[in-house]
């Protein structure tokens, strides 16, 4: 497969026919409370990452049937990300974006469109390839990069899943940051923005352990999250974290909007 570095590639899923007396694709999803495939269809869901959070994430939405998947992602596919991203060794060298979408599109039976973009997402916004969005997941590895993509969001007022999992491979988290709402800031509050306060900033070591089982949990709570914002579907929570080990417990929290928050507060400029 080539392409073109700076261009978008749309992959479709099929959409299986099935025998009159059988049950479709969507038969069992369609009978969970709250659950409306006639909703998921309609949905664009625009990406940060195409690695291992959105690897996950995006395969639950491809087989569910979201109708729009966009992928952003300007890295490679090395060897180090098999054991844990939705590549194979044809993948290697070659952009996650596209690649990513032409692997979950192959995944969809219900006729998803996945676009995959190779660029990061923040330049794709400045390229107008996310207009319209239903929303936003944020699966990148470092929090400038997750505070830029939430303040975006904040100013757009789209809604956004922000997920992460720790460096030790053993944690990781997910918010629902929703216009008018708790966000990103309210969740991991700070004195200042981590742009403007980049001396005490520690970014991410390179080639962190990262590994899938931590990934799943993260991701399959991400996706149940992107539903509760389309479809009625419970939820008591707009924050979770989870711990593998369980020397540490598992937190679901109810975060409040701060007052005074660096990214949302009324003297941030992003307030809503």
């Amino acid at each position: 497969m080539f392409f073109n570095s700076h261009s978008a590639r749309t992959f479709r899923g099929t959409i299986l026919r099935v025998p009159t007396h059988a049950a479709d694709v969507a038969d069992r999803q369609r009978k969970i409370p709250g659950f409306r495939q006639d909703v998921l269809s309609k949905q664009k869901v625009g990406c940060a990452g195409a690695g291992g959070i959105i690897s996950g994430i995006g395969e639950c939405l491809a087989r569910k049937g979201v109708g729009n998947l966009i992928l952003c992602d300007a890295d490679s596919v090395e060897p180090s990300n098999l054991n844990r991203q939705r590549f194979f060794k044809r993948d290697l060298w070659k952009n996650k974006g596209v690649c990513l979408a032409r692997n979950l599109a192959a995944e969809s039976f219900l006729g998803s469109a996945v676009i995959g973009i190779p660029m990061n997402f923040m330049e794709a916004v400045a390229g107008n390839l996310l207009e319209d969005v239903s929303c936003i997941v944020s699966g990148v590895d470092n929090d400038l990069a997750r505070e830029e993509i939430a303040e975006y969001a904040l100013a757009a007022r789209v809604p956004l899943i922000p997920a992460a999992v720790s460096a030790d491979g053993d944690g990781g988290y997910v918010h629902i940051q929703k216009p008018g709402e708790a966000c990103w800031g309210c969740a991991f509050p700070r004195s200042k923005k981590l742009r403007d306060d980049l001396e005490h900033y520690r970014a991410p070591c390179p080639g962190s352990p990262a590994v899938k089982d931590i990934l799943m949990m993260v991701s399959g709570a991400a996706v149940y999250a992107l539903d509760t914002l389309f479809m009625a579907r419970p939820i008591s929570w707009n924050y979770r974290e989870f711990h593998l080990a369980g020397f540490m417990p598992d937190l679901t929290r109810r975060i409040d909007r701060l007052p005074h928050c660096h990214m949302c507060g009324s003297s941030s400029g992003t307030g809503g």
